[in-house]
């Protein structure tokens, strides 16, 4: 799924950080709590792409309903022929409803009508083996999809199932109630499971901060997107188990002076693909902070 090409980073301190921080944000300002609407998404999307800090952006995610809407709003910022397309993750219906299918062929036109921009991603929720099974058989073999799992059960059986899939696992790390955010447990069992297996993931909601962060609003203190990384490395380089995992999602900060870069770029292209934010600006703040990323010039 995922071939570590490094570009020209300037604002990445050192290589370990180009390798913890290449396309790991997948651009979600449409969700909350950022709501924004799609002229100022698609007008924020193309101003990043020309930032230093295009480098950590990996897709632009709409929904397959609002497909139409990103069309217009997008005209006169999408390149011309000839030159790199926009990459976007479409979102679509959980794989039960009835809608589904007519979403993937909406998904499959607009990818022909090579507008400028091109959806080679999926996400959609799927409950059960069958759902799964379902689901894949109706892609198109150009769409890679990440299957949202229930994060409030164990996940090994649905993971077994992705297993010899050309597909991603999915895992929802927060959202607006409390309610909505995995407890610590649960994250690890995931996370490890996983990184057992060998299967890639993205995470989405409740991710902005690179640490551990206290959320005011919600009421709950975040999981750190950097903590997700070295979770994932401890169990798959070090065997570490589902409780260790959980010891390292819940520390204040994360440290991956542990790693080998090799083994960074491995668990990056083989395990965690990335994370679904609707803020560029959180996550890059506070990655300066942490002297992982230089200003912007």
């Amino acid at each position: 799924m995922r071939a570590l090409v490094m570009p020209k980073v300037p604002t990445a301190v050192t290589t370990k950080d180009e390798i913890m921080l290449e396309g790991i944000i997948d651009y979600a300002g449409l969700y909350p709590p950022a709501s924004l609407d799609m002229q100022s998404v698609v007008h924020n999307w193309s101003e990043f792409l020309q930032s230093d800090d295009n480098w950590m952006l990996a897709r632009l995610i709409i929904p397959s309903n609002q497909i139409d809407e990103f069309t217009q709003c997008a005209k006169g910022l999408l390149p011309p022929a000839g030159e790199e397309m926009w990459q976007l993750s479409m979102l679509l219906p959980p794989a039960s409803d009835d809608g589904f299918e007519d979403a993937v062929q909406k998904t499959i036109a607009f990818n022909i009508s090579d507008c400028g921009a091109v959806a080679n991603v999926v996400e959609f929720k799927a409950g059960t083996a069958s759902e799964i099974d379902t689901a894949l058989e109706l892609l198109h073999d150009d769409l890679f999809p990440f299957i949202e799992l229930p994060i409030d059960e164990d996940p090994r059986g649905l993971i077994a199932c992705l297993s010899g899939a050309i597909a991603g696992a999915k895992v929802r790390t927060g959202g607006i109630v409390a309610d909505m955010y995995p407890t610590s447990n649960a994250l690890a069992l995931f996370i490890h499971s996983c990184a057992v297996a060998g299967q890639s993931f993205k995470a989405t909601a409740g991710l902005h901060h690179p640490c551990q962060n206290q959320n005011d609003n919600v009421g709950v203190k975040e999981f750190g997107f950097l903590s997700v990384l070295q979770a994932t490395a401890a169990a798959n380089i070090h065997g570490a188990s589902v409780e260790d995992v959980e010891q390292i999602l819940t520390l204040a900060k994360p440290d991956l002076s542990m790693f080998t870069d090799t083994e960074l770029e491995q668990v990056r292209a083989e395990l965690f693909n990335s994370i679904g934010s609707c803020s560029l600006d959180d996550p890059r703040n506070d990655l300066r902070k942490m002297g992982l990323l230089k200003e912007s010039k």
